[in-house]
């Protein structure tokens, strides 16, 4: 929401550029088996933690006032704490570029006479320009350690190419107000990548498909000055089954978790600043059937930790 009350939310006319900068923290340290936090399952007794700080520098280009392209360029920065075969906890820690991304964007609408409500549509191409290979110490029960890739949720990358589709929409509800909608799914059509899990295990980890989508309403609470809230909700997950493929190959965690997104945003002239800290209010994880290398499914049961919060924090500009 920008000043007099105009919707920013298609703020990009023919041949502008807008630079954003985003941040994002990941915490997480309670132990889940199905929708239930139960560290009894966790290893050794103990929650595994996890520290995730990940930024990104999308640069979006508007060819028309309906389509523009965006390229993002991700940095991740994760560690995973967790009690080893050693009895002994010890930090996995990884960092290094993402997977960077290309994505198309059309409004169906002219936003020149629908300002007050209209539909996007996106699609684009993920690249595994981020290294899933990343590794560190992993301590064996007799103490001494080999070096191995660390766990997946820490990764940078996946180690396969993916398809996005992007939907976005807004509506004004009433005199300040708007209502969203926004998704995302990322189609995968690699089954495995080429890391296997931590000895003795003979199983590959799998490139899932993964799905975020948010719905809510936002409110200019001082128009004049462009600053605006915004609450609802937020979904993120990895599905059991991928779009393509199946995806019952291969190691996996489907589940997802729900939660709670107030948000606010300042907008200074071409400025725009956001803030949000999204808390977690419910998640399941699903059990998992991986398939080992003779093709005998093993089934697993619904375990691991869940994101309890996150922080999100946003700087962009037009130009």
């Amino acid at each position: 929401m920008g000043g007099q009350g105009e919707s920013r939310l298609t703020d990009l006319g023919a041949h502008e550029w807008r630079v954003a900068v985003g941040y994002r923290y990941l915490h997480g340290n309670q132990f889940f088996v199905a929708d239930q936090v139960n560290s009894t399952f966790a290893p050794f007794g103990q929650p595994i933690i996890y520290h995730i700080h990940s930024a990104d520098v999308t640069v979006t280009y508007a060819a028309t006032d309906r389509f523009s392209l965006s390229l993002t360029v991700p940095v991740l920065d994760g560690t995973q704490s967790a009690v080893r075969p050693d009895t002994v906890r010890h930090a996995a820690h990884a960092f290094g570029l993402g997977d960077i991304s290309l994505v198309g964007s059309a409004w169906l609408l002219n936003p020149q006479t629908h300002a007050t409500g209209n539909v996007a549509l996106g699609v684009g191409v993920k690249a595994p320009t981020g290294s899933n290979k990343y590794t560190d110490s992993f301590f064996r029960a007799d103490h001494s350690s080999i070096q191995y890739p660390v766990d997946q949720s820490i990764q940078p990358g996946d180690g396969g190419w993916g398809v996005i589709l992007q939907v976005q929409a807004f509506r004004r509800m009433f005199a300040r107000a708007f209502a969203y909608v926004a998704g995302a799914y990322l189609i995968s059509p690699r089954a495995l990548s080429d890391v296997l899990r931590p000895p003795p295990s003979t199983v590959y980890w799998s490139v899932p498909d993964v799905y975020s989508g948010r719905v809510g309403l936002m409110y200019g609470l001082l128009p004049q000055q462009g600053l605006s809230v915004s609450l609802g909700g937020r979904i993120d997950g990895i599905p059991y089954h991928d779009l393509i493929g199946g995806g019952d190959e291969g190691f996996r965690r489907p589940g997802h978790v729900v939660f709670l997104d107030p948000g606010v945003a300042l907008t200074r002239g071409k400025s725009t600043f956001t803030f949000s800290t999204p808390i977690r209010v419910s998640g399941s994880l699903a059990d998992s059937a991986t398939v080992r290398p003779n093709g005998s499914p093993s089934p697993t049961r619904a375990s691991g930790d869940l994101a309890r919060m996150l922080i999100f924090v946003g700087y962009s500009r037009r130009f």
